[in-house]
């Protein structure tokens, strides 16, 4: 039977559920109590536990203190002393320990897990305590090891234990030096040292007695008959009296060594002869001996004549005889007696001054006597370069000074070097270009469009080198410099031109030249590149394309050449370096049957100069010039004067044949081309402004 409930057996038993019910706050129940004797043996096995756990865990620990410790303490945790041992626990202690007359230990120590564990301190000893006393003076000054401690007597110095040196310095006194040994551990120790005298007793008679003795400083030391005190070394001792020379004698003073010197008799005083004469600077012997030049100062023995002689040149001589008494000055002066000669001043203009010695004689037109003895004679007038000369007149032989003064001008021009050298060694020559016609006509064979014809005046003279740059030159500037080669051929020999170089390059050189020689530079840099170009400046540059073509076509007579060598082609054998036929089988336009003995670039100067005596211009190498590139008439104007070219660009000029050219129309000097890079067949020449 199921009994009314789902799932049951009627064999099964019910277990009825009871209601709980939470028990009472406020109920109170008494607590469980322990035993004591349950208390005491929890208490015996925690302390059992502990030490079990403190065996198993602590380390063996000694402790060795040098020297031995009198006092020592652990702190910081357990420490069981163990015989020479102490059990303790991995960490960290302090220890600290105590000896007398060592400083105290006080440090910390760790310990680790692993095995046994020593740990070794040291004691520093405490530092000695030092008297130092000398005698027989006190106030010695004190070094210890070369350091000053103070002056003695010295009590209570504190020195570390160990070995120093002790100097001791007083006044009047050798210094000592004492090698000591400190103890330490505040022994106290004491040093007494004896000072040996630096001084000497000196003791000095004179006959006569009363002269004052006196060392080189000038201090007065006595009065003989003396005895005085010297320190060591050399002493310069004078004695003087009245009416009598001085005595001077060097001793030599040693320590501790008493001395009587010598009796001294001192001898009569001399006479003192003072000569002068008008004019001064005349030689003065006395008895055939030098004794200087005027004014002059002589003592000489008494009670006897000398015989003076003074002579000056332009002067007569002049002789005197003089008596000398004991103590007494006398004074001789003497006007010498000039031998005059005559100097004729012929001067143009007539209204100049003219100075003698620096002193205005007057007009310049006259005749001066003089004094026969060197004369600086100085002409002048404003506006005019004054001129300077020495003269030496000669009695019985006129002698005369003719001129004409120079303008300033005049004298500025006068100093124009026509040839001067660069820094590199260079020979550059003074041109002074003026008005000509550049370019070429549109009906002249091989003209190209950008041969604009156009008028140009150029005003300023200028330096141009006779050569083109070459490798060993430029070297100078950039040392490392390969200028390469070609098909073979070096292009790289030391006189060959320097070829393979930037517009930009050539310029940095140029500015580079100035600074070797001082000169304001003509090229602006800014960060290592050109920027501008300063046209006032007189340093080295690079021609101007207007420049290089009046050098190179101009000639004397105002004609003008179309190329280097002439008018006409053919040129004439090795008239220059072009493409001639030795390089017919490398280059496809070259000069039909020419000849000029090189293959590439020849050594600068192998050919014959242009008619101004500048080499290689219009051929060997292409040249840069200074200006940027325009080519047409709208930016290359006429009727201009000292063109520098357009103000900027992307390209320079360069200008003139080289020894890869070989047509008409790159042999013409007008020829025109341009780039920006290095070429192996361009190079560069030197210019600069006169002023």
């Amino acid at each position: 039977m199921n009994d009314g409930r789902t799932g049951t057996q009627p064999d099964e038993e019910f277990i009825e559920p009871v209601e709980f019910r939470p028990s009472d706050p406020g109920e109170w129940r008494p607590p469980t109590r322990l035993r004591p004797t349950t208390i005491v043996t929890i208490a015996v096995l925690a302390a059992l536990a502990f030490v079990a756990l403190f065996l198993i865990t602590a380390r063996p620990v000694l402790l060795e203190f040098t020297p031995d410790a009198e006092n020592v303490s652990v702190g910081g945790g357990i420490s069981l002393p163990v015989g020479e041992r102490r059990l303790m626990r991995p960490g960290t202690f302090r220890v600290q320990a105590e000896r007398e007359g060592y400083h105290p230990i006080d440090d910390t120590f760790s310990v680790a897990r692993g095995e046994d564990t020593e740990f070794v301190f040291e004691f520093r000893p405490l530092p000695g305590i030092v008297e130092v006393v000398t005698e027989p003076v006190a106030d010695a000054r004190v070094l210890v090891d070369g350091a000053d401690v103070g002056m003695t007597p010295l009590r209570e110095l504190e020195l570390e234990p160990g070995s120093y040196l002790i100097e001791l310095h007083a006044e009047r006194y050798l210094p000592k030096q004492i090698e000591f040994e400190v103890e330490g551990r505040g022994v106290a120790q004491r040093i007494e040292a004896e000072l040996a005298p630096a001084w000497a007793e000196l003791h000095l008679e004179t006959e006569p007695a009363g002269a004052e003795i006196s060392l080189e400083d000038g201090t007065v030391i006595g009065t003989t008959p003396a005895t005085f005190e010297l320190l060591q070394g050399a002493h310069t001792l004078t004695a003087k009296l009245e009416g009598y020379k001085a005595w001077q004698q060097q001793t030599e003073v040693v320590a501790g060594e008493d001395q009587e010197l010598d009796p001294v008799r001192l001898e009569r005083a001399d006479g003192l002869l003072m000569v002068s004469s008008r004019p001064s600077g005349a030689t003065v012997t006395i008895d055939g001996t030098f004794h200087g030049r005027t004014p002059v100062e002589v003592q000489l023995r008494p009670g006897r004549e000398y015989q003076v002689d003074l002579f000056r040149p332009g002067y007569s001589r002049v002789r005197r005889q003089v008596g000398i008494v004991s103590g007494e000055e006398q004074r001789l002066s003497i006007d010498l007696p000039a031998e005059l000669g005559e100097v004729r001043i012929a001067v143009a203009p007539d209204d100049a001054r003219v100075l003698v010695d620096g002193r205005d004689a007057g007009r310049a037109d006259q005749t001066l006597s003089l004094p026969a003895v060197a004369h600086q004679i100085e002409i002048r007038k404003d506006g005019y370069v004054p001129y300077r000369t020495s003269v030496t007149p000669r009695p019985g032989f006129p002698q005369e000074i003719s001129l004409n003064l120079q303008t300033v001008e005049e004298a500025r021009r006068a100093a124009i070097r026509p040839v001067i050298t660069n820094p590199v060694d260079q020979e550059m020559r003074l041109l002074r270009p003026g008005a000509f016609t550049m370019g070429a006509s549109r009906r002249e064979p091989g003209r190209r469009a950008n041969e604009v014809l156009r008028e140009v005046t150029l005003t300023r003279p200028f330096y141009l080198s006779v050569t083109e740059v070459t490798n060993a030159q430029y070297r100078q500037f950039r040392e490392r410099h390969n200028s390469g080669e070609w098909e073979g051929h070096s292009l790289n020999g030391d006189r060959q031109p320097v070829v393979n170089v930037t517009w930009e390059e050539a310029a940095l050189f140029c500015n580079w030249l100035s600074e070797q020689e001082g000169l304001p530079k003509a090229y602006l840099v800014r960060g290592n590149r050109v920027v501008g170009f300063d046209p006032e400046a007189t340093g080295y540059r690079l021609a101007t394309e207007a420049e290089w073509e009046w050098a190179a076509r101009v000639k004397d007579d105002g004609s003008q050449l179309r190329f280097p060598w002439g008018n006409d082609m053919p040129p004439p054998d090795r008239v220059g370096n072009y493409a001639d036929r030795s390089i017919a089988n490398l280059l496809g336009r070259t000069l039909i049957g020419y000849t000029d003995g090189a293959i590439v670039s020849a050594p600068v100067a192998n050919y014959e100069p242009n008619h101004r005596g500048i080499y290689d211009l219009g051929s060997n190498v292409a040249e840069w010039v200074n200006d940027f590139y325009a080519g047409t008439s709208e930016d290359l104007p006429s009727d201009v004067v000292d063109p520098l070219g357009p103000d900027g660009g992307d390209y320079h000029v360069i200008r003139g044949a080289s020894w890869m050219h070989g047509t008409i129309t790159e042999l013409r000097l007008t020829f025109r081309d341009f780039g920006r890079d290095g070429r192996n067949d361009v190079g560069f020449r030197i210019a600069r402004f006169l002023e």
